[in-house]
């Protein structure tokens, strides 16, 4: 990893360096451009503007001069190449950007070599006159500080070299300008998509990446000794193997005090998440239960005002000195009926609105609805819904604890009276499916339905149709959870005003039966 990612910052390393370098030249064709069509030989400011240019600092120009097309020179601003030199240098060449590249040539000049790169131009004449050539001597020794700077760690470098393998910058290591040379295989020059290893100029084994300057017969190469990547795997692995040794003595000293906090932890949570789904499901139950026996007033106010009337008939008629009996007794026997009737409906509220924790046992779904209906048909009425229940005789058994079941039909009677707000029609109905070894349970509504969009996340936590505050999107979530725990399933299906002639919405509840 560490050689393959030394690997890629060589290759980013020699295009960004091919880049600085490509930019220096285009700057100095840029000059050499300008230079030739706003100067002007015979301006008496001509030789100020010029050597302004020459003596920025910032720019690397060791001389400009202009030579006639005889060789004759019109024009230096100092140091100067015999012009016997630049003609056998014009077979060199070639024109980039409409500047002659002449190449770069080694100075001697007091001692002091240095790589200088000659540029010339044509200059503009508008006077109909002979020629004139502008030239240039570039200091390459510019070069050198826009490629150290990119020199890495003890051994990584980048330096500049020509397709002969002369050296046309210096490098870090001793090599100079001009005059060291190396041997640079033909088939790696055309290679520049990934580094691969080399002998260099010293003769080490280095990682090396090479990229090409197009249209010089420049390579811009980018390497690193092969010894120090490979000493940073090894202080790597020492130190992968130090950190290792510390950290198994760590977990080895404290893993048996983490590993009881864990599994007390996950205790303690698992017994809250079993109190809380509880607590979740018995609050979701009592509100839908709470919702359906909303009509019950008028269900237990009809028996309890039956049963005071015939009752002060009574006193009445013990104060009749001519008392009939039987016309007591018969009063009497109404208001037994009328208590029985209402404590029929206590009975079922209770029944509903108990909580167990229960194991699995067996149910009767039949009877558990008739119980169910008998609480939520005055609810109904009051809504103007019409109840219907369809129940299959000599149902078998599910297997389920009976307040869960009574959970989940309570929360889908409930959710399809909502739906109704207007009245409509409720049917429930229960059949067996001898091949599946199933029981189904439908509840359906005619109301508004329920849109296509919403379906898919009808059962997701917390996802409500309703009005923000008239629900938690829990109850659906619960019941089909409570449904896939018990070994069945809970399945909807629904249509709307805008994709059929009929809205509504069926759920059908799927439960094992007992074997």
């Amino acid at each position: 990893m560490i050689k393959e990612k030394a690997a890629s910052y060589l290759m980013t390393l020699s295009k960004r360096s091919a880049e600085s370098v490509k930019q220096f030249m285009i700057e100095r064709v840029n000059d050499m451009n300008l230079l030739s069509i706003v100067l002007d030989i015979s301006d008496s400011n001509f030789e100020r503007h010029i050597n302004q240019v020459k003596n920025d600092p910032y720019r690397p120009y060791i001389d400009f001069f202009i030579l006639s097309q005889s060789g004759e020179l019109l024009f230096s601003t100092g140091e100067f190449i015999d012009p016997q030199f630049l003609e056998t240098t014009n077979d060199t060449g070639f024109l980039w950007k409409g500047v002659q590249v002449l190449g770069i040539f080694k100075d001697s000049d007091k001692g002091n070599s240095k790589p200088v790169l000659i540029l010339s131009k044509k200059l503009t004449n508008q006077n109909g006159d002979a020629p004139q050539y502008l030239y240039t001597l570039v200091d390459f020794r510019f070069i050198d500080v826009l490629l150290k700077e990119s020199n890495i760690e003890d051994t990584g470098e980048v330096y500049l070299i020509n397709e002969e393998g002369w050296f046309l910058s210096t490098s870090r290591f001793g090599a100079k300008a001009l005059e060291t040379k190396i041997s640079i295989q033909k088939t790696l020059l055309k290679n520049t998509s990934s580094a691969h290893q080399a002998i260099d100029y010293r003769g080490k084994t280095v990682l090396q990446s090479l990229q090409n300057l197009p249209p010089f017969d420049w390579i811009v190469v980018a390497d690193q000794d092969m010894v120090e990547i490979l000493d940073r795997i090894k202080e790597l692995e020492r130190r992968a193997l130090i950190y290792a040794s510390i950290t198994g003595c760590v977990v080895f000293i404290l893993a048996f005090f983490i590993s009881t906090a864990i599994a007390n932890m996950v205790k303690e949570k698992y017994r809250r998440e079993k109190e809380m789904e509880f607590q979740v499901i018995q609050k979701e139950k009592l509100a839908s239960l709470g919702l359906l026996t909303s009509g019950l007033a008028h269900e237990l106010n009809t028996p309890l005002a039956n049963a005071l009337l015939y009752t002060q008939i009574a006193l009445e008629e013990l104060e009749d000195e001519d008392l009939n009996k039987n016309s007591m007794c018969q009063h009497l026997s109404t208001v037994i009926d009328e208590v029985k009737h209402g404590s029929g409906v206590i009975k079922n509220l209770l029944y509903f609105s108990r909580h167990t924790q229960s194991d699995a046992q067996t149910v009767d779904c039949n009877k558990l609805l008739t119980k169910l209906m008998e609480i939520t048909i005055p609810h109904c009425d009051t809504k103007n819904i019409r109840a219907k229940m369809e129940l299959e005789r000599d149902l078998p058994n599910v297997i389920a604890p009976a307040s869960n079941l009574q959970s989940i039909l309570t929360n889908l009677v409930a959710n399809a009276i909502e739906a109704m707000p207007d009245g409509g029609e409720l049917i429930i109905k229960t059949r067996f499916v001898p091949v599946l070894k199933l029981v189904k349970i439908e509840v359906t509504d005619s109301g508004r339905g329920i849109p296509n969009e919403d379906i898919s996340n009808i059962f997701n936590p917390f996802y409500s149709t309703k009005k923000p505050g008239e629900g938690t999107g829990l109850g659906l979530f619960i019941s089909y959870e409570m449904a896939r725990k018990l070994g069945g399933d809970l399945r909807v299906v629904s249509s709307t005003r805008n994709n059929s002639k009929q809205s509504g919405t069926s759920f059908t509840l799927e439960l094992p039966i007992e074997d």
